[in-house]
């Protein structure tokens, strides 16, 4: 799924700057907090930025 479609780029870069520095977890919760996506759904999210990285 191509989530630039879907989300801004500035939460976007926000998600790749947490992945890289907290970790996966933390940046799961983080977007939960911050768009209201379920649990599977963010961790799909991330997991599509972490398989770029």
């Amino acid at each position: 799924m191509d989530y630039t479609e879907i989300y801004n780029e500035k939460l976007i870069a926000s998600v790749k700057e947490k992945l890289n520095s907290i970790g996966v977890v933390k940046t799961v919760k983080f977007l939960r907090k911050e768009t209201g996506m379920s649990l599977i759904e963010a961790k799909k999210f991330v997991d599509a930025f972490k398989a770029e990285a």
